[in-house]
């Protein structure tokens, strides 16, 4: 049940009929687990808090950069030199205090995610990570427990995000890229403008938050590429490689 404070909190939310007090509830009642707590994870872990999401599990290894704090918003200068998800629980812990946050000061290895995966029940895994390594550790430990997987990158003027609903049928990310033919750089050797890589992570909860409340479309995977310097959003179906050595 929501509390007064609560109802008030989220009226936005329980205003709209997709979501009204039982969405809300379900919201509360959620888990979500943020791989990354950099560029993508700080918008993506910010408003998830805020919309009322009973519970978040940051998993991060990095400690906070000055040259982190161009793009990655839930850092301050007063957090330099402090663990990445550290300085993200107090953020959050900040936003929305009933949120129950729990840092993880870990890399994503395999063993870790399937332990978490397969003792937990998550709603969403948000990868928030920057190299192909992790992310396809990721999505193996998603197809291995059937958690749906959302994906962002984001590069220089353009972004990329991907669901995977992973049900039998569907494409997994190790779909996109069975040919190995992976694209090449990063925001490090490429640079980012700042709110692209915001942009991605706002599409991530967003995502997260239509996958509790089941407004989703399930019947497939798909993709969505944006180019800011374009104002321009497409999206393409990911489909399933029946060769893939993860999902097939």
């Amino acid at each position: 049940m929501l509390t007064q404070e609560e109802l008030l909190q989220y009226s936005r939310h329980i205003i709209l009929p997709e979501i009204d007090l039982e969405g809300q509830e379900r919201i509360k009642n959620s888990h979500v687990l943020i791989i990354g707590a950099g560029g993508l994870g700080s918008p993506a872990a910010m408003y998830l808090a805020a919309a009322g999401v009973g519970r978040l599990t940051l998993v991060d290894d990095d400690h906070v950069e000055r040259s982190n704090l161009q793009r990655q918003i839930i850092h301050r200068i007063g957090a330099l030199k402090l663990p990445k998800v550290v300085s993200a629980k107090e953020s959050l812990n900040n936003i929305n205090p009933n949120v129950d946050i729990r840092a993880i000061e870990a890399r994503a290895s395999l063993e870790l995610l399937d332990e978490l995966l397969c003792t937990e029940s998550f709603n969403a895994v948000l990868d928030c990570t920057d190299n192909f390594e992790t992310r396809f550790i990721i999505n193996k430990a998603s197809v291995r427990t059937k958690t749906p997987l959302i994906s962002a990158t984001a590069v220089a003027f353009s972004g990329q995000l991907a669901v995977f609903n992973l049900a039998p049928e569907h494409a997994c990310y190790q779909c996109l890229y069975s040919n190995n033919d992976l694209p090449e750089g990063d925001c490090s050797a490429q640079g980012i403008l700042s709110p692209v890589v915001g942009t991605m992570g706002a599409l991530q909860a967003t995502e997260a938050l239509k996958i509790i409340l089941e407004l989703n479309d399930q019947s497939s995977s798909f993709m969505v590429n944006y180019r800011s310097l374009h104002s321009e959003f497409k999206t393409y179906k990911v489909t399933k490689d029946p060769k893939c050595v993860v999902c097939s």
